[in-house]
């Protein structure tokens, strides 16, 4: 389950000596092309940076990344600005600030770092890049953060930390902001608080908690806020719901829960909205479905599942929805797949970076 991906991840230190090795297409400046992508490296204590090609989806290693940042970053977010990125240091009890230089991409942290619950697990901003929210799973609350629009910096809500569910270890946030998420990693729940505007104050959500069948360690909503997808890893299946547009309810969907591959640790809606894909940890493949926009009704692709790196522990799509991108633990890299934007198919995958240590989390500036 994920707290064994979490214990594996922080079970060595490692030295930066990957740095020549981590590059994909080679090492390089930013450049004016291309997009900036970063990845969480928990093992090495810092934050990758790649450009990423438009056109290919392949990675070029950022001069000077890997970039030391705190102790196990397990779980970062791109401010919609470009200018900042946030990292949830799992083993320090902290967060992680860094600017991004707009010409290179290079990270630098800005110190000192914010103080967090015990055991930041899951980290993320809303659209407008005003708000943090991060998990704490040790301490079963949720902090809140505001964000200063000039420099990036932190300032904790009135009333953080807010409590939530037992082990809240997935987070996921509604587009507009008003309805937060959190998934239990100890109990068949999750966790539904409303986002006070202006204030960042998390309240609860008529008839939460919600339940579904094994502890989610993922979550994910679709682009339209509709409907709310939760990872059963233990019973190897998805629980699929609506999201009540004004309470932030959720409404288990028809045919709900539908099977996965074993462990589903990790998932991605499309930005079109009409496909879902699923990291299977111990299937070693890619569970893929279309999504019915209306009802949020799935069904899986004729050739799904598709294969993946060993021990897939993050998927995400580039937010262009081009690509797909999958973080192979024990394959220490970083999968690519072309998606075919009719069906949702993910053709046989190309390795886009190597990374020599376990990548956790993958982020694009969008």
């Amino acid at each position: 389950m994920r707290l064994k991906r979490r214990a594996s991840l922080l079970g060595s230190t490692f030295a930066l000596a990957w740095l020549v090795s981590c590059g994909g297409s080679g090492s390089g400046g930013g450049g004016s092309s291309g997009r900036n992508a970063f990845l969480a490296v928990p093992q090495a204590n810092a934050i990758a940076a790649y450009r990423v090609d438009m056109s290919s989806g392949s990675f070029k290693s950022v001069l000077g990344s890997p970039f030391s940042g705190g102790n196990s970053p397990i779980s970062i977010a791109v401010h919609p600005s470009g200018k900042f990125i946030y990292a949830a240091n799992q083993a320090s009890n902290d967060i992680s600030l860094f600017k991004i230089d707009s010409n290179t991409g290079e990270l630098t942290e800005v110190m000192p770092r914010t103080a967090a619950g015990l055991n930041p697990t899951s980290l993320v901003m809303d659209s407008g890049g005003d708000l943090i929210f991060v998990a704490n799973e040790t301490s079963n609350n949720i902090s809140v953060f505001s964000v200063s629009a000039s420099d990036g910096t932190l300032s904790e809500v009135q009333g953080s930390p807010f409590a939530t569910g037992p082990k809240p270890v997935a987070l996921a946030l509604s587009p507009s902001g008003q309805f937060l998420y959190a998934g239990s990693g100890s109990l068949a729940f999750v966790f539904g608080h409303s986002v006070a505007s202006g204030t960042g104050n998390l309240g609860t959500v008529p008839g939460s908690p919600f339940a579904v069948e094994s502890a989610p360690l993922a979550l994910a909503v679709d682009p339209s806020g509709h409907f709310l997808y939760a990872a059963n890893f233990s019973a190897n299946t998805v629980s699929g719901m609506a999201i009540d547009s004004g309470t932030g309810a959720l409404k288990v969907t028809s045919g709900s829960p539908f099977a996965t591959g074993k462990n589903p640790i990790s998932m991605a809606v499309h930005p079109s909205g009409k496909f879902l894909y699923v990291a299977d940890l111990g299937a070693n493949n890619i569970s893929a479905y279309t999504i019915d926009t209306s009802t949020g009704v799935t069904t899986q692709l004729t050739k799904s599942p598709f294969t993946a790196g060993t021990e897939p522990v993050f998927v995400t799509t580039d937010p262009a929805g081009k690509f797909l991108y999958v973080c192979n633990q024990s394959a220490k890299n970083i999968s690519q797949y072309a998606i075919n934007q009719d069906s949702g198919g993910i053709p046989a995958s190309t390795v886009t970076t190597t990374t020599n240590v376990s990548p956790a989390q993958l982020v694009f500036a969008k």
